[in-house]
Formats: structure tokens, sequence, C-alpha cells
């Protein structure tokens, strides 16, 4: 005879389970038999679905925690909405009881609530990077995780971001915790002076590597400025602050960064973030808007290639393009996005970014394109060994099918490499080598069959 022992064991075999398979794995017990049973565990089981859809699993605890953790959701005038409560099941994977609907793409698993791992849309506001790495030498001891983001399991990351997540990418917040905290914070909250910068620098690398990180990264800070009248949330990069030759390429390239996003707005008519520069006691600022800070308190919702990829397409090493293709055949991504998608990728290879990562692709809902970010030529970065080696540039050709969208992208790119040629805030070195790249450009469109005008600057 079947007992309640039994029924967890079946809940933890490749969960959600259906009804009928419950019924089955409990040798054949009727569904008011399991209903009665299931009653009886009371808050260990979460059941979503509807009617024939119905599924079971068996809750996970977060550091003790059984009950559900509620998602919310902060508009653009910052106004919280409850988007689900999360449940981790055993023995992995999640549930999320939706409370509205979801803005972002989901199979009709998800749309139930299932998940193989955790909710997609929360993977972006995991700590990562320069800025993850600061936050987990921080925090680390409080939370009780390992001050290697690596190291962190999808329990890890729903602890960390239900205690301390209040200021995390997109517009979510996991957790009461988290939640009253932002409400707290907002109250503290006070823009900085742009002269203030050098001192945000150096309290930033005190956790950090000076200069560029080993991972090709820029050392970076949030903050929120006063910009027209208004605040305005912003990430700024920054170089170092002596004129060595690698000090001196890492400024470079943030000037760069700031003519590629110009070019994609006026020349690609791309979205792309507004970036400013400034330069302060030596070292050279990148100010970007974030996109996803509309208003005093506002948030808006984004999600990058790197968390919609694994959900819905499981595409490993493939280029932005192959992947926006299936999102497009499965009806998610409109073919408008996608063409547009390709041309922001080819301009990005014509500027020689190697660096087109997923995580360097953002989406809003709708999946259309967010804002470009982090574009900018980093063929060109100091090697890992601290050198500026000589680079071959070597503009990509394409293939028949590529045609259009490469010759929009190779305008623009041109646009780009004259602009930079003759931007006398970037180091004679560079500014001599975008003349000869924006040189070899143009003798590429005369190997291509179809002409267009030379761009200007």
């Amino acid at each position: 005879m079947a007992n309640l022992s039994d029924l967890r064991r079946a809940l933890t075999r490749a969960p959600p389970v259906s009804t009928r398979d419950l019924c089955r794995h409990l040798g054949g017990v009727d569904r008011a038999t399991l209903l009665r049973w299931v009653r009886r565990l009371e808050d260990e089981v979460v059941r979503l679905g509807q009617a024939r859809r119905s599924a079971y699993a068996l809750r996970r605890a977060v550091r003790g925690r059984l009950e559900p953790i509620p998602l919310y959701r902060l508009d653009a005038s910052g106004t919280g909405h409850l988007l689900g409560r999360l449940s981790l099941i055993e023995p992995e994977g999640s549930a999320l009881e939706w409370a509205e609907s979801c803005p972002w793409p989901l199979d009709p698993t998800m749309g139930d609530g299932w998940f193989d791992g955790l909710p997609y849309m929360l993977y972006d506001m995991a700590p990562q990077g320069f800025l993850g790495r600061h936050f987990a030498h921080r925090h680390a001891q409080r939370l009780g995780v390992s001050e290697r983001l690596s190291d962190w399991s999808d329990a890890d990351l729903v602890h960390v971001l239900s205690m301390l997540g209040h200021d995390q990418p997109g517009d979510l917040i996991l957790g009461e915790a988290a939640f009253d905290a932002e409400l707290e914070a907002r109250a503290q909250r006070r823009p900085v002076a742009r002269t203030d910068y050098p001192a945000l620098a150096e309290r930033a690398l005190a956790f950090g590597e000076p200069g560029s990180s080993a991972g090709g990264e820029y050392p970076k800070f949030t903050a929120l400025v006063e910009h027209d009248g208004r605040p305005m949330s912003v990430i700024v990069k920054f170089s170092g602050a002596d004129a060595t030759p690698v000090v001196r390429r890492w400024s470079d390239l943030l000037i760069a960064e700031h003519l590629a996003l110009e070019v994609v707005r006026e020349v690609l008519e791309l979205p792309a973030a507004i970036s400013r520069l400034i330069e302060i006691e030596g070292r050279t600022f990148l100010e970007v808007e974030r996109f996803d800070r509309p208003g005093d308190h506002g948030r808006a919702p984004v999600c990058t290639l790197a968390g919609l990829n694994p959900a819905l397409i499981g595409r490993a090493a493939e280029p932005w393009p192959v992947k926006a293709a299936d999102l497009q055949r499965q009806g998610w991504l409109p073919q408008a996005e996608l063409e547009r998608l390709r041309r922001l990728w080819w301009f990005g290879r014509l500027i020689a970014n190697t660096d087109m990562h997923d995580g360097n692709l953002a989406f809003v809902p709708g999946l259309a394109l967010a804002p470009a970010y982090d574009m900018l030529p980093m063929r060109y970065a100091p090697t890992r060994t601290g050198e500026v080696p000589p680079v071959v540039f070597q503009p990509p050709m394409p293939r028949p099918e590529d045609q259009d969208v490469w010759a929009d992208a190779h305008r623009a790119a041109c646009c780009f490499w004259e602009r930079a040629a003759a931007d006398t805030r970037l180091s004679s070195v560079f500014r001599a080598i975008a003349g000869q790249n924006a040189a070899i450009l143009a003798r590429k469109i005369d190997e291509h069959p179809r002409r267009h005008p030379k761009s200007g600057v």
C-alpha cells in the first residue's frame, strides 16, 4: 500500500509529474485519493497547470525557506507589481506561479510555470563581470556563498537575489527583503557630480583590478547623475590614469565605443545607448545612460540573448544571426527585428568587434532590439599579458544572402572609421589605424557586386 513517503519519491521522479503518472507511480490509486494525499503534504507540494495540464512537484527549501518567494516587477513609474511566486523543486528546476502575464516568450511548459533551471529572465540578474566580482567580494561571506561567481548554484543565486538583488539589470526584484531594500534605497539616492567620477573610480578599483581586468573588461561603476535638470542612471566605464601605451589604448577604445554608438543611431538608424565622454584627472570616462532605468525610480524590462538562448533554442557557439534566425522560425522574433540584428552584427564585424557574445545583445518585450551597447573594436584591445600588438585588419566579405545587409553595415563602418581617423581625442596611433581601416573598407566596396555611395564623416 502506497504512503506519503512513496508520494514524495514519486514527485521527485522527472518533475513535473502529471496527475495520471502520479496515480500510476503510486500503484494505481484514483485521483480522489491522490488529491487527499497531496493535501496532507500541504506546503511541500506545488501544483501548476489547468485541467489536464495540471502537474505536481516537491518544493525544495532555499536556506530553510519552503514557502514561495514573490517575484516583483517595477514599471516605468517605479510602481511594484507581483509577477509571480517562485519555488525551487526537487531534485532540480523551479516552478513559477504566474500572477500576471509574462512579457517574454514561453513554451507551453514554461507558460504553465515549469522551468528546467530558473525562469530564464532571472539569469540576467545574476552578478557578473567586474561589478559582479565586486559584489561577491563585498557580500559573499555575509550571504554564505562563494566569492567565485562560477561556483554559485541556482539556489545560491535565488538566495543572493532575494536578499540583496534590488538593483539588478531589468525590471525584476525577487523576494520581500530585496523589494523593501529598493524602497529604502529610494530615499537615499542622490545624484553625484561628474567631478566625483575619479573618486568613484578609485572606490571601484579598491575591490577590483587596476586598469582593465584580465578578462578584457573595463572597470566600471554605476551612478545617478543629474542631466538637463533630471536624474539619470548611468553605467560608467573608465580607463587607467597613466600614459602607458596599454592605458592609452583602453582610453582609445572607450572613445571608439562612443563613436560607434553614435554611428549605430545616425547611420544604421538602429537604437543605441546614449553615451558621453568625460576626461578628468588623466582618466577617460564613458558614461552610458541605462535604458532599463527610466525616470527617478522606474524600471524597464530587458532580456539578453544569453538568457533567451539556453531556454528557447539551445545553440552553443553560433553567432547572433544564427540564433536569431531560430527565434524567428519559432515565431518569437519578428522578421524585421532579425534584419535589424543582422545589420548590427555585420557592422560589429566590420569595425573589428570580437566581443559580440550573447550577453552583449539585448531585447525588450516583443523581442524588439534594445539599444545597442558594448559595440567597439575589441580586436584592438591589449592582450592579457599587457601588450598592444599590431593587428592586421581583414574585413569579412558576405555570402550572397548577406549582400544587402553587408552593404548597409559597410556604409556605417566606413563612417565609423572615418570619424575615428578625424577625432583628436584619440591617440595619433589609433587615428592612423582608423584611417588605414577606412581606406581598406573603401577598397572592399569595389569587390562587392552592389555599389553604393561612399559615406561621409
